[in-house]
């Protein structure tokens, strides 16, 4: 008897742990977020809240690819443009936060210098 508790007690756990892990996921943003980069140009990434992004440097396209949010990490793949990265370095991982209309990214693993030094310096702003 007392093993089945402890069964319904983890059961229960991991239906709050999924449940917690899927509402991250739901309350991540999608929309066009910018920010003055590094660099001083106008930098922007548009999140269409499936699957897909694209960043643009001063409204010309750097780099388009496919992003997985999971809680509150988000993992971005390249697959086109000018910046995209390839091979082993095409995919890197970031902390998320929104607060204020501000997303923050903070870099978890991305051994690709140019996207972690865009995407992890500065707050972005929502725009839409």
């Amino acid at each position: 008897m007392r093993s089945l508790h402890y069964i319904g007690m983890l059961a229960a756990s991991a239906v709050v742990c999924v449940a917690a892990a899927s509402t991250a996921a739901a309350d991540f943003p999608k929309g066009t977020f910018t920010r003055k980069g590094p660099d001083a140009a106008t930098w922007s990434v548009r999140l269409d809240g499936k699957d897909q992004f694209k960043v643009t440097r001063d409204g010309k396209e750097g780099v388009a690819g496919t992003y997985k949010v999971v809680k509150d990490t988000i993992e971005f793949t390249d697959e086109s443009g000018p910046f995209a990265e390839k091979g082993a370095v095409k995919t890197g991982t970031y902390q998320w936060r929104l607060a204020d209309q501000k997303l923050t990214l903070t870099k978890v693993k991305d051994e690709a210098k140019g996207r972690s030094a865009i995407l992890a310096s500065g707050d972005w702003e929502m725009k839409e």
